[in-house]
């Protein structure tokens, strides 16, 4: 029957297929040699990037498995300055935070307190939403997946005016949406502020603390901190700098709106040295 023998032919194929896939296994690890020349490599892509970024200074480290392999600082800590930058100068890692803020979540996840689909307002209470159908629908993780709705960085400014963490969550009713739920990407700061509240709702204690006892302190992350007059008081740091145009201005350390990175803490405001960000 030739279509017995072009099933036999097919499994056989498949079968051959399968024992081809397997017998590839892991991709093999460069050798000590090889590796140095990948990083030889990546050093001078590393220094063109920043010459392309127009960035002052930079500190670069390479994790392997359980390995730090590569470690190096670039450039100096102020735009035309000579003080250079080394592998403990801190950084305001800016939006790098969410992704701490995220594993706390995760955390809380895996210790069964809330699940990635449950929805916000069965944890948060006072959760608000534009669209009362929003409000219902919007689980733990649209809290961090940029797909509310809401224009890019709603409602970011408030912190500027004094206004705090309470008043930006609650600000979250009237922030008109711009698309459908879920339909388009939109980058925020502002719901990483409720995962925080959800942190804090379900530990009893703030986000702050939650970083340092879960994170930090585990991984050994000493220089990390998570204020602005840490940032201020910190000897061995970077300068603030912006793009003014087509020119990179330094900041003073004293810059009026500094204080809106640490407000808004859970979307951006851990300042960390690359020695420590390894580890993490």
């Amino acid at each position: 029957n030739i279509m017995r023998w072009i099933h036999i032919l097919i499994v056989a194929c498949l079968a051959c297929f399968s024992l081809s896939l397997g017998a590839q296994g892991e991709p093999k690890l460069p050798s000590d040699k090889e590796l140095q020349a990948i990083l030889v490599d990546f050093e001078e892509y590393a220094e063109t990037s920043m010459r392309d970024w127009e960035t002052p200074g930079m500190a670069v480290t390479i994790v392997r498995g359980e390995d730090i392999i590569y470690t190096k600082a670039f450039g100096v800590k102020t735009q035309g300055g000579d003080d250079p930058i080394t592998t403990d100068t801190i950084f305001q890692i800016g939006s790098t935070s969410k992704a701490f803020t995220a594993a706390l979540v995760a955390m809380l996840v895996d210790e069964g307190k809330a699940g990635w689909k449950d929805p916000v307002i069965e944890h948060v209470l006072d959760f608000e939403m534009y669209d009362p159908w929003v409000t219902r629908e919007f689980m733990i993780e649209d809290l961090m997946a940029q797909r509310s709705g809401m224009p890019s960085h709603a409602i970011d400014g408030l912190v500027l005016f004094g206004f705090d963490r309470n008043h930006v969550r609650h600000a979250l009713r009237y922030a008109k949406p711009i698309s459908s739920f879920r339909s388009e990407f939109a980058y925020q700061n502002n719901l990483f502020l409720v995962a925080a509240q959800l942190i804090e709702k379900h530990t009893g204690k703030s986000w702050e603390e939650n970083i340092k006892e879960r994170i930090f302190e585990p991984l050994s992350m000493s220089a990390s901190t998570m204020d602005m007059k840490s940032f201020q008081e910190a000897k061995d740091v970077t300068s603030l700098h912006h793009r003014l145009g087509d020119k990179i201005v330094t900041l003073s350390k004293d810059w009026p709106y500094l204080h809106w990175t640490y407000v808004y803490g859970p979307a951006g405001g851990i300042n960390s040295n690359i020695t420590d960000m390894a580890q993490w």
